[in-house]
């Protein structure tokens, strides 16, 4: 099952980007939305929103929170 995580923090394509980098070191194909500023990990990956701002705070102003249901 995929996990998908609101994205706090984003502003422009620039950001979308860190994030992403950033996530995929945690999880390779990881992938990352601007709108809706979202963050979703490939099925199987096993981590949780703690240990991903962790890696966030090194970047900047960036949270995460969830993983969220989506209605999509």
């Amino acid at each position: 099952m995929t996990q998908v995580f609101e994205v706090s923090g984003m502003h422009c394509g620039g950001c979308a980007s860190r994030v992403e980098r950033a996530a995929t070191a945690l999880a390779p194909g990881a992938k990352v939305t601007l709108d809706p500023p979202r963050l979703t990990l490939p099925e199987g990956a096993n981590i949780d929103a703690a240990a991903i701002n962790k890696t966030l705070a090194e970047l900047g102003d960036y949270r995460v929170k969830g993983p969220v249901v989506d209605g999509g």
